[in-house]
């Protein structure tokens, strides 16, 4: 399962990046809108990374029980 739940992480983190690098390329925004734009969708991928490495913290760590 730790194996599976890596994989996972590891997929997700090289989709993350790969979409990171695509809008890097794609040049400065001209306007304060595509900029505003640009900044949301960074955010995005961020947060989407920070859950992927969430995830496999949280099946690579077992709880304990209370």
């Amino acid at each position: 399962m730790a194996t599976t739940a890596f994989q996972e992480w590891r997929q997700e983190c090289e989709a993350v990046q790969k979409e990171m690098d695509r809008l890097i390329t794609a040049g400065r925004p001209q306007t304060a809108e595509e900029r505003q734009v640009r900044q949301l969708q960074f955010t995005a991928l961020i947060e989407r990374r920070d859950a992927a490495a969430r995830n496999l913290l949280r099946t690579a760590v077992p709880r304990e029980k209370e």
